[in-house]
């Protein structure tokens, strides 16, 4: 959801507003207010995270999970539900955000952030030139993997379960894994 209203907000005004479990993100000046996730989000979120833990653990780079600031041209703050860096962005990490693309972004799609994942944030990922943008969309259980080609996005791959499977960096994410429903304890 937007504030539409004639402010243009700042890094700094959204440092000001009260911690109360709301994302705050700023994209052109616009602030984008959204709920806490859905426990279908978290648990996707969780299971990406664990994957790229997997560079973490080999030292090839550093996963972050919202709410960790992203500030970069034109969007400052973002809260990606994923950022993953790799060894050599380490100094673009600070103390509460993260500072300049990163190498891969995940934003999985709720009910209301679709056209702001979809348009606005791919649009300003791509000129910020983030390498790789992944779209998880939960009520299709599908993943798209994004690639910068040029100045824009292409759809390098759409994989759904049961059977396609994703590689990235030598690691494989089956997609029958990621969306396999929550069992209990």
């Amino acid at each position: 959801m937007s504030l539409s209203d004639a402010k243009v907000w700042t890094y700094e005004d959204v440092q000001r507003l009260p911690e109360d479990g709301r994302r705050y993100e700023v994209i052109d000046g616009v602030l984008y207010v959204s709920p806490s996730p859905r426990q279908i989000h978290q648990l996707l979120s969780r299971r990406l995270q664990f994957f790229f833990y997997q560079f973490e653990l080999e030292g090839k780079g550093y996963v972050y999970n919202a709410p960790m600031d992203l500030r970069m041209q034109g969007c400052s703050p973002v809260q990606p539900d994923l950022i993953f860096l790799t060894a050599d962005q380490y100094e673009q990490i600070k103390e509460c955000w993260v500072e300049g693309p990163p190498h891969l972004l995940v934003e999985i799609l709720s009910p209301k952030s679709g056209s702001l994942d979809r348009v606005k944030k791919l649009r300003k990922y791509a000129q910020n030139d983030v390498p790789f943008y992944l779209i998880v969309d939960p009520k299709a259980e599908t993943l798209g993997v994004l690639e910068l080609d040029g100045s824009t996005y292409r759809l390098a791959h759409s994989l759904i379960p049961p059977d396609d499977e994703w590689t990235f960096q030598g690691k494989t994410l089956k997609l029958a894994e990621l969306f396999a429903p929550l069992k209990r304890a």
